[in-house]
């Protein structure tokens, strides 16, 4: 576990290190729908934790089909002790600003030290 731990302090250092580049944000985690027997319809509950530090880079073109990856779609890559308490997966949102992000897609390295979200404009 020590080993595990010194690459997540090593991902959380190089984000705080890139301050600027870094965009706080809100991120909510996907947890379960409720439904409203009398309106018909279903809601997404969300639990949110604020001030998550994150990365927001492109997808190289090479990498882009338009299938699974769309031009518009950006990495936003999280150091995990930024979300500790939360494991990113589909259907998880971020928002920055009035920007919202949906999670389509969740990699990360061998380590669990950074995670690696595919995310699209909502």
């Amino acid at each position: 576990m020590g080993l595990q731990n010194t690459f997540k302090s090593a991902a959380q250092t190089i984000v705080t290190s890139f301050g600027d580049v870094a965009a706080s944000t809100v991120y909510s985690s996907f947890s379960s729908t409720t439904y409203n027997a009398s309106a018909g319809t279903q809601t997404a509950v969300y639990s949110s934790t604020a001030g998550v530090s994150v990365i927001f880079d492109k997808f190289e073109l090479a990498k882009i089909d338009n299938i699974n990856i769309k031009p518009e779609d950006k990495k936003a890559l999280i150091p995990a002790k930024n979300i500790s308490a939360i494991t990113p997966k589909p259907n998880d949102h971020i928002r920055q600003g009035s920007v919202v992000w949906n999670v389509v897609n969740v990699v990360t390295d061998p380590a669990s030290a950074l995670w690696e979200c595919q995310v699209r404009k909502v």
